[in-house]
């Protein structure tokens, strides 16, 4: 067997390598981890349908708000605190906004028929308001002052405006109403104030708590409604927890204030011989519906008062079985300024302090001894922080509570202005009444004026007169209401002299902190037991009587005597 030639060998050698060198060097990794395979899962069972919506066209419907320029500027304002979304661009986006209709109702806005706070009138039907509001007057009574971002929303209800409606500011309404004769206006709910008179229309008032916005001629509905037609349009889910409206009757606030009870001589022997409560049969309807009832009582309970006589002793004291009076007419408060509350002594004093206590009510101006007599009452309802503080200002021989006796508390001033500002700047609107000089005239003496103005310089939003057996007349003192007094309520002065057969229940309406203002109910006593409300031909007639007799006293917002020309 021949060898392989060595040369031969060589050369394929080489040819070999040469063709290795040619070929790509190979790319260095790091080796890879293994991964297991995943665990199989156990179907969930699911509600979904078989062949669900794609993702893309499943996102939930946005509602975004456009604003709309003919809204009362309280509503539009009214819409920006709830931070609505607005418009991004984006899809499924529905714009929408607000419009006067009750298709999609969201809200309401309430209106008010207002006049000077001197004005005779209580009521107008809807007829007269929608005549006055064409251009078609009834009486006397012929401009209608609205003010220009108004007359949108109440031409949805009244109609087109007749000659008769004039736009003016609303800053200017109030003067112009007040200095024209013959002159009304219509505002918002939130822009009444205390020298405005709210009119009823047809038994409805929006400063009663009992008001219903559907059965009132001045109610305003408001709706949601897409900016681009759609029958299937609802409204917003962010709005069908709301009710966006300038009214709502649950924060209105009422405290009537009432004038002289006196339950002793020919009072107390017609309580003995027809009842207990016939003294308040034919007004208890109306004070029980106050959230704050004050009373006045000048006379102490007393354990052992002797049976009652007629006559014109001054000497007083009350059976404790007369209490039932007060309880059923919805007594809240009680005022002891009054010039009987010491008639039997520091035993009578305690004893009927102690019977108020076991009511629950509340008292002021008199007390076991002077720090508790001329502390204020401070009270919270609905919102509405009231306080109450009073004196007695006539003799100190009325008012004698000390650091160590039970009385009245004696008007010191300066401690009165003092305590009305500390009251006002913890947040309470300060009602001040004072038991003061009995006098048997319309007009309050220069004392009467110069305390009553004190008080209201110091932020007394209301200042009453207790005392009075015959009304006095009232005036407004910068933004205070004074009324020097308000009669008697329960009190045996029928006949004795003019004007103590009438009397006045005060009924002040307060709404989310402001004092919105008052309404003046008379009443008419019957006889020496029993007062009833007075019909409206006697309520007109004493109103006018007050009202002719307030003309030559009226100031005005700088406390400057003028003559109103409302009459």
């Amino acid at each position: 067997m021949r060898r392989p030639n060595a040369l031969l060998l060589i050369i394929i050698f080489l040819i070999v390598l040469t063709l290795l060198a040619c070929q790509a060097a190979p790319t260095i990794t790091p080796p890879t981890e293994t991964l297991a395979p995943p665990k199989p899962t156990q179907a969930t069972p699911t509600t979904e349908e078989p062949n669900p919506t794609p993702t893309s066209t499943s996102e939930p419907t946005v509602y975004v708000y456009q604003p709309n320029p003919d809204l009362p500027a309280g509503f539009t304002q009214l819409v920006e605190q709830q931070m609505l979304p607005q418009a991004q661009g984006a899809a499924n986006e529905i714009a929408y906004t607000f419009e006067f209709g009750s298709i999609n109702p969201v809200g309401n806005w309430v209106y008010a028929l207002v006049a000077p706070f001197p004005t005779v009138t209580d009521e107008v039907s809807t007829n007269w308001l929608q005549n006055l509001w064409r251009g078609q007057p009834e009486d006397a009574i012929q401009t209608l002052l609205v003010a220009e971002d108004d007359l949108p929303a109440l031409t949805t209800i009244l109609g087109e405006p007749g000659q008769t409606v004039q736009t003016q500011a609303k800053d200017q309404m109030l003067e112009t109403a007040w200095t024209t004769q013959n002159t009304w206006a219509i505002i918002p709910f939130e822009e009444i104030q205390p020298r405005w008179k709210v009119l009823l229309i047809e038994g409805q008032s929006p400063i009663h708590k009992d008001f219903k916005a559907d059965h009132y001629a001045l109610n305003v509905p408001i709706s949601a409604s897409p900016l681009e037609p759609d029958e299937s349009f609802t409204v917003p889910s962010e709005l069908e927890a709301l009710h966006l409206s300038n009214l709502d009757p649950s924060k209105i606030t009422t405290v009537m204030l009432t004038g002289v009870t006196a339950l002793v001589r020919a009072t107390a022997v017609g309580m003995d011989q027809r009842g207990v409560l016939v003294p308040g049969e034919n007004i208890a309807a109306i004070m029980q519906e106050a959230d704050i009832l004050h009373i006045s009582n000048e006379v102490p309970f007393a354990q052992n008062c002797p049976p009652h006589t007629l006559g014109s002793y001054l000497v007083f004291c009350t059976p404790e079985s007369y209490m039932e009076l007060l309880r059923s007419i919805g007594t809240d408060i009680v005022e002891l300024t009054g010039d009987h509350f010491q008639d039997y002594g520091q035993e009578g004093m305690l004893f009927t302090l102690g019977l108020y206590a076991k009511e629950g009510w509340p008292v002021y101006g008199g007390g076991k001894d002077i720090f508790d007599a001329r502390k204020a009452v401070k009270l919270e309802i609905k919102g509405n922080k009231l306080a109450f503080i009073g004196c007695n200002a006539k003799s100190p021989n009325f008012a004698q509570a000390s650091e160590t006796a039970s009385g009245a508390y004696h008007c010191d001033m300066d401690y009165m202005a003092q305590a009305v500002r500390e009251l006002k700047a913890e947040g309470y609107l300060p009602i001040v009444t004072f038991q003061h000089e009995e006098r048997y005239l319309w007009s309050p003496n220069a004392s009467m004026v110069r305390d009553f103005t004190t008080v209201a310089e110091a932020g007394a939003v209301i200042v009453s007169g207790s005392q009075s057996h015959v009304p006095h007349y009232a005036e407004f003192y910068g933004e205070s209401f004074l009324h020097y007094g308000v009669g008697n309520l329960f009190f045996d002065q029928y006949g004795i002299a003019p004007n103590t057969d009438i009397g006045f229940l005060d009924r002040h309406v307060f709404y989310e902190g402001r004092y919105l203002g008052v309404e003046l109910i008379p009443i008419q006593f019957i006889d020496k037991v029993q007062p009833r409300l007075m019909t409206a031909e006697e309520k007109a007639e004493t109103l006018s009587v007050m009202f002719d007799t307030m003309r030559m006293w009226w100031k005005d917002e700088n406390n400057q005597p003028v003559m109103p020309a409302w009459k």
